[in-house]
């Protein structure tokens, strides 16, 4: 300024700068999708000094910082938004991040499983699931539990009682019960004694047999080299011819 009397002061000045750039904002960590964790939490960023605004499902708008935990989230699908103004007050567009929340851990069903007792020293089980997408862990007779798939075989197994356990995990995350089936693996044949026969020679035509074997065996019988067929004891054949039989 300059007064009446010709004299110059010293100059004042201000400083500023023009930004009418808004500040874009970067989601630098956020919970996988799907996701068992129902308090998530987020991490974003944007340019120096900016200040955060969130809104989660579409809710209003609430000032917010990084790290940003939401929660407790239900079930289900979910969204949050974060915009960011920077100092010298423009607000940029939301970034968004969508994804599921699953803590409801799968449920593993066993579709094909061997009879108890069975035969078969390598048994094939076949299993699922009631979640799409999940994998699954196997453990035999009480051993380490570790990845397997369907259809999954087992042995050579040596003779005697077995449980083979099967668990599923689903693309959250969540592992759920065990489903197992327990069986008996026997491949040794049965043997039979014939406990009660006609006498050699005898005058009977019509003879009846008594025979056993390991508890539950059941019997085939044949006359004279002909077809066996099933039988039981006791067993009656004839009226017979005189002659060997």
């Amino acid at each position: 300024a300059t007064d009446a009397a010709g004299n110059i002061g010293a100059a004042v000045r201000h400083v500023w700068t023009v930004d009418t750039v808004a500040p874009g904002v970067t989601i630098d960590g956020a919970p996988a999708d799907p996701s068992n964790d129902p308090d998530p939490v987020f991490e974003f960023s944007s340019e120096p000094d900016a200040t955060f605004e969130c809104r989660l499902d579409g809710v209003g708008w609430e000032s917010c910082a990084s790290p940003h935990e939401v929660g407790r989230l239900d079930d289900g699908a979910h969204r949050l938004e974060v915009r960011a103004t920077d100092a010298a007050g423009n607000t940029g567009d939301a970034a968004a991040y969508g994804w599921t929340v699953d803590t409801v851990a799968p449920k593993a069903t066993l579709d094909r499983a061997p009879a108890d007792p069975s035969n078969d020293p390598a048994p094939v089980f076949e299993f699922g699931a009631d979640e799409l997408g999940a994998s699954f862990e196997c453990r035999l007779d009480r051993l380490e539990w570790a990845p397997c798939a369907s259809p999954h075989a087992v042995g050579p197994l040596g003779d005697g009682a077995h449980e083979l356990e099967v668990r599923a995990t689903d693309t959250a995350g969540n592992t759920g019960d065990a489903t197992g089936h327990a069986w008996t693996v026997d491949t040794v044949p049965p043997a039979v004694t014939i406990d009660a026969a006609p006498r050699d020679p005898s005058n009977d035509p019509e003879p009846s047999f008594e025979f056993s074997s390991e508890p539950g065996a059941s019997f085939e019988c044949r006359l004279d080299e002909g077809a066996w067929a099933a039988c039981a004891s006791p067993h009656t054949v004839g009226p017979l011819a005189d002659g060997a039989h």
